[in-house]
């Protein structure tokens, strides 16, 4: 291989190089853009976690205080039924019997009211419960789902960062092996310069003797020619 071509290939080298570091670092700004978004995920997720525990919170206080509401209306609602009913229903001298039938009625009345208004506490009491296990479910399914979603970012993360670790180690050596070839071409061009040189020197030398060779040359023509005149 020439010198030129060792150049060519050591450029061809540099310029892959430089096209994978710039490719490596593009990765890298996508991977840290990744782990900001995820990050920024968690966060809202977390964020929505605990505003959705907060509300449930609320709800389930809100609930409970209704309930001890229905049971003092409850309580309220008995101990009128109570006062209502006569302890000894018996006919006291100068009662008439339109008396003991509105007595009656109104006793009827109460005990329905009591029947109804037991009836509603009971369905909006049984309409609480399902409407906070349904609540309950939907956060559990939120959790799960946002457990999932993690897991999954944190997987994406880690096989990001372990394929640029691979892409460093290969920019590494690659680094390397150009590294070894620029020693390598150096130590040639040092010993092709050195070789030159004493090519030089002894060209120098060869051409030192050809111009010796000539003036002997010279001074025994001119030898001859006085030898011939004499």
């Amino acid at each position: 291989m020439t010198p030129q071509e060792r150049e060519e290939a050591l450029e061809r080298r540099e310029a892959n190089a430089t096209l994978l570091a710039a490719k490596l670092e593009r990765d890298r700004a996508a991977l840290d853009a990744e782990i900001t978004a995820s990050a920024a995920a968690s966060k809202a997720a977390s964020a929505i976690n605990r505003a959705l525990q907060a509300d449930a919170q609320k709800k389930v206080k809100d609930l409970e205080a209704q309930c001890v509401q229905w049971e003092a209306k409850l309580a309220r609602l008995k101990a009128d039924v109570v006062k209502a009913t006569p302890v000894v229903p018996e006919a006291a001298p100068g009662r008439s019997a339109a008396e003991m039938e509105a007595e009656e009625a109104a006793l009827a009345d109460a005990r329905a009211k009591l029947a109804a208004e037991r009836a509603a506490f009971e369905k909006e009491a049984a309409e609480g419960r399902a409407k906070l296990k349904a609540e309950a479910q939907a956060l559990a399914d939120l959790r799960t789902k946002l457990g999932t979603i993690r897991v999954e970012i944190e997987g994406s993360v880690k096989l990001r960062e372990a394929e640029v670790r691979r892409k460093e180690a290969a920019l590494e050596a690659e680094r390397a092996k150009l590294q070894a070839s620029a020693d390598a071409l150096m130590r040639a061009e040092a010993q092709e310069s050195e070789q030159r040189a004493k090519l030089e020197s002894q060209v120098a030398a060869l051409a030192a003797k050809e111009v010796m060779f000539e003036e002997r040359s010279r001074q025994l023509q001119e030898r001859l020619k006085n030898f011939a005149k004499a």
